[in-house]
């Protein structure tokens, strides 16, 4: 056995030009391996995505139809953010704490208590406890466990019944923490990292398929093959088990990656016609939360942002059909906002063809050794994407953390000997 990636002139291909498979092509890329990243989108950045959206008085105003939060934590999102000159905006509204529309009576406190002490249950729950068994256990009023199944439903992305019971150790705090945003948006990492690593990277080029024969792999596209040494796939997880990406995985891989839950959740923007105060606000039946925060010029964006997390929230809003029934629905919420006219901006991760899905959550039977399978590489093949990152999955933190925990396996891995790559 021998480590040939290290080696001069070794092929290494990354599959994927989201965070993570950026991430991990910067790594390799400064140890001197010749990498080539292959995007099936016509952009960088997988699910960060920033547009603009026109403002009632005509100018554009930067919204994430993606991942929005940096939180306390992501401290490779801040180094990479320095190391491109990207400046992070305090939004002037916190993540972790939301009023509640239906339930204005459970206060910040009092979920904040229950939160806790879900949290602490949650440190000991074992493989098929659920969120939703801890929650039932919980000695709360119905209204509290109402309000804290509904944050939970909504950040997860996913029902509490299917999701296990740690995911509450990291979505039930209501620390007012505060919450950032990349100035001008966060797609602007994605594409700081992009220009650095030049034409490497290949968009609009999906891969098709991955094939490990021993001594190098195989990776096809709609414009052919390219043989290397290794290959890091770094494809969101409904790509990767939906198979839009033919790929041989032993029992154990295939076990571990449908233990994962793979969440859905949708998001919505609407102009407002008035700058408003920095906000939060959660509906408690419908499953989504709404805010306004801060952005690059140091004032509220005059735009109303919404979130909805789960199927069955996606469902009752129809937003496969558009945003009029959220729409409505938004308005009732927050009518303490002045709506402008006009279309809405709608974004539902489920119909996206290249994630088929927002982030991930660990399934009912998680333990820590399915996190340690999800990252385990197979043969020549090494896995990337936050739904491989451990305890900060589902994140844009663990997205990068994962390309770069990728790398350094392929790095450092044995592999065996063969012949030169093939051109």
């Amino acid at each position: 056995m021998t480590t040939v990636v290290a080696a001069p002139g070794t092929r290494v291909a990354v599959v994927g030009a989201g965070l993570a498979g950026l991430a991990a092509a910067t790594v390799l890329r400064e140890r001197g391996v010749d990498v080539t990243v292959l995007e099936a989108r016509d952009r960088v950045g997988g699910r960060v995505w920033s547009t603009e959206l026109e403002a009632a008085d005509g100018r554009p105003v930067t919204i994430e139809r993606g991942a929005e939060f940096v939180l306390a934590g992501y401290d490779r999102f801040r180094a990479y953010a320095a190391r491109f000159g990207l400046a992070l905006v305090d939004t002037q509204m916190s993540y972790y704490v939301r009023e509640l529309f239906e339930y204005p009576h459970v206060t910040t406190d009092l979920l904040a208590a229950a939160g806790r002490e879900a949290a602490r249950l949650a440190a000991d729950a074992g493989p098929g406890t659920t969120a939703a068994d801890l929650l039932d256990s919980l000695q709360v009023p119905a209204d509290v466990r109402a309000s804290l199944r509904a944050r939970i439903e909504i950040s997860s992305a996913a029902a509490a019944h299917a999701v296990h019971a740690s995911v509450l150790d990291h979505v039930a705090s209501f620390e007012p923490l505060p919450s950032w945003r990349t100035g001008g948006g966060n797609s602007r990492l994605a594409v700081a990292m992009h220009d650095a690593l030049g034409d490497c990277v290949h968009l609009s080029t999906p891969v098709q398929a991955v094939r490990d024969h021993g001594d190098s792999v195989t990776v096809h596209t709609g414009d052919g093959e390219t043989t290397v040494d290794a290959v890091v796939v770094a494809v969101p997880l409904g790509v990767l088990r939906g198979g839009d990406v033919d790929l041989a995985q032993p029992d154990w891989k295939a076990d571990a990656l449908a233990g994962v839950v793979q969440g859905h959740a949708a998001k919505l923007h609407l102009a407002l016609d008035e700058v408003p105060a920095s906000s939060a606000v959660l509906s408690v039946d419908h499953r989504f939360w709404t805010w306004t925060a801060v952005d690059a010029t140091g004032g509220v964006t005059p735009v109303l942002n919404c979130f909805a997390g789960s199927t069955a929230a996606t469902t009752a809003l129809d937003v496969g059909a558009g945003p009029e029934r959220w729409s409505g629905l938004v308005r009732a919420v927050r009518a303490d906002l002045a709506v402008a006219a006009g279309d809405p901006v709608l974004t539902h991760w489920a119909a996206d063809r290249f994630s088929r899905g927002a982030y991930s959550a660990p399934g009912p039977d998680w333990t820590p050794a399915t996190d340690e399978l999800l990252a385990e590489p197979v043969g020549r093949v090494f896995y990337a994407g936050e739904h491989t990152a451990g305890e900060m999955s589902g994140l844009m933190e663990g997205a990068l953390r994962s390309g770069e925990r990728a790398a350094q396996q392929l790095l450092t891995t044995p592999l065996p000997a063969g012949a030169a790559p093939r051109r």
